[in-house]
């Protein structure tokens, strides 16, 4: 199968480092009061500009962790299946080199020629899009997979995937299906 997989909150824990942006301004909800939504409904604007204008420049996606258990998932992936990255890059265009250095260093067996960036990923051809905004199913002619995140808790998706471990599972599960 034809996988493509996003980055943000699936592949990195781009939620962690973008809360202490936001706590480093005195603005730290709690997980119970982020359910449903993003940091940035709830923090007053002028935190959310600055912030915003923290991520604009790129470097807060150099150094993102990796979400847990998510590279040997997908490492496992790439033995049986065609993996691509798929990442609304556009959103953050100087992120571009750091995410391509980040890729490179957490997730060496991904070949770089499948780094997808792109705003809308209703052009992506690919069996399944495992992705943690549902915003970038619609279009997707494959199976869209809402991976687990707090802000889209809540959200109704015909599937979704809440850890990396039960990735494999869901992949089978699919496959027989196909």
């Amino acid at each position: 199968m034809r996988i493509a997989i996003d980055m943000d909150e699936v592949m990195t824990d781009t939620h962690a480092a973008k809360y202490a942006l936001f706590a480093s301004r005195g603005c730290a909800p709690s997980d119970e009061d982020l359910a449903g939504r993003k940091l940035s409904d709830l923090a007053p604007a002028e935190v959310t500009a600055a912030v915003e204008c923290e991520m604009h420049k790129g470097f807060f996606f150099a150094n993102l962790q990796p979400m847990d258990g998510a590279a040997e998932a997908v490492a496992s992936l790439v033995e049986r299946h065609e993996i691509f990255v798929a990442t609304a890059a556009m959103d953050y265009p100087a992120s571009i080199p750091h995410k391509i250095a980040w890729l490179a260093k957490h997730f060496p067996f991904i070949d770089p020629q499948n780094y997808v960036f792109c705003g809308n990923k209703g052009i992506l051809q690919a069996d399944i899009l495992i992705d943690d905004s549902p915003r970038h199913f619609p279009g997707f002619s494959g199976k869209g997979v809402c991976f687990k995140a707090l802000h889209n808790h809540g959200t109704e998706v015909a599937l979704r995937l809440d850890h990396w471990s039960d990735a494999a599972e869901l992949i089978t599960e699919l496959e027989r299906q196909a």
